[in-house]
């Protein structure tokens, strides 16, 4: 990535709305939609040092356009899996990893419903 001449904000949650601790049908279906797009993976693996990116660091280390990359970040940022961060007339953003743990916590606990639903079906397969 490249570097800037000032220091990003700090990358913390602090003075955002929690994060659900327990997701509705609906928050797993929008994270899922925000997550559906290769793109998206790409541009989320950026962050995985806690670090805020700006978008032409995104742009700089992939092969899509800076219009593109906006595009994807703002479905990011509705999917609530991204927060924006204004620092004059710069643009930070950041994960919001307590989203995205909650969101595979409600995946495991699918797949664990749905294994003991399988499990019960086979020791009683009335």
């Amino acid at each position: 990535m490249e570097q800037h001449d000032r220091t990003p904000p700090e990358c913390t949650e602090a003075g955002l709305p929690p994060a659900q601790p327990i997701l509705t049908e609906e928050d797993i279906a929008r994270i899922a939609r925000g997550l559906s797009h290769p793109a998206r993976v790409r541009i989320l693996s950026e962050f995985t040092v806690c670090t805020p990116h700006l978008v032409q660091e995104i742009v700089a280390d992939s092969n899509l356009a800076q219009s593109t990359i906006s595009e994807h970040l703002r479905i990011l940022r509705e999917a609530d899996i991204l927060f924006a961060r204004k620092d004059g007339p710069r643009v930070w953003y950041c994960m919001r990893r307590t989203v995205l743990r909650e969101f595979a916590a409600a995946i495991l606990e699918l797949a664990d419903d749905s294994a003991r639903y399988a499990d019960e079906l086979i020791l009683d397969p009335r």
